[in-house]
């Protein structure tokens, strides 16, 4: 019996280098007839394929009487664990946002403060933290996100314009971080 985690894994015997699909998981047959009909040499591979996720191996030898339970969790493909993630945060981010114009600013900056220690280096959360306070009125909060924000990535214009808009409006040295 082989089964896998998730299920639905194909599973192949790679003998000498060429893959042998057997079918799927969770798999049942008769393993030492399938070694006598495809195995040649005193080794083989078994590996199990899903895609998604990083293909799991297991080194066997070859014996005449094979009773094998196999259990495999396959992980996850890091690129596919990273699109996740980013994917999770961009929802977080547009639920930040609705917050702000429903100017719920309270709620809007938790959700950023947690946020902000997940991922510290992201402008985007200074940013929409300054647009937040700047909603609300608190100006000079919202100028030390601002300046945050344009420190973490120059490349930010938006948080770049707010900054200078808001030091030339309440008269503070543009130098000054």
């Amino acid at each position: 019996m082989i089964k896998s985690q998730p299920e639905g894994a194909e599973i192949f015997i790679l003998n000498a280098g060429r893959p042998i699909r057997l079918g799927a998981t969770p798999f049942e047959a008769n393993l030492t007839e399938i070694i006598k009909t495809y195995v040649k040499s005193n080794s083989f591979l078994i590996e199990l394929k899903k895609a998604g996720h990083i293909p799991y191996r297991v080194l066997m030898a070859k014996t005449e009487d094979v009773d094998l339970e196999l259990t495999a969790n396959l992980e996850l493909d890091q690129a596919i664990s990273n699109h996740k993630e980013h994917d999770l945060l961009m929802n977080q981010l547009f639920d930040v946002q609705k917050m702000i114009r429903g100017r719920n600013f309270r709620d809007a900056l938790l959700r950023l403060d947690d946020l902000e220690k997940k991922h510290p280096t992201l402008s985007i959360i200074p940013e929409l933290k300054a647009t937040s306070y700047y909603m609300n009125k608190e100006v000079e909060n919202a100028l030390s996100y601002y300046r945050k924000a344009f420190t973490l990535n120059p490349d930010n214009t938006d948080a770049y314009r707010m900054k200078v808009y808001l030091e030339k409006k309440l008269g503070v040295d543009t130098e000054v971080r």
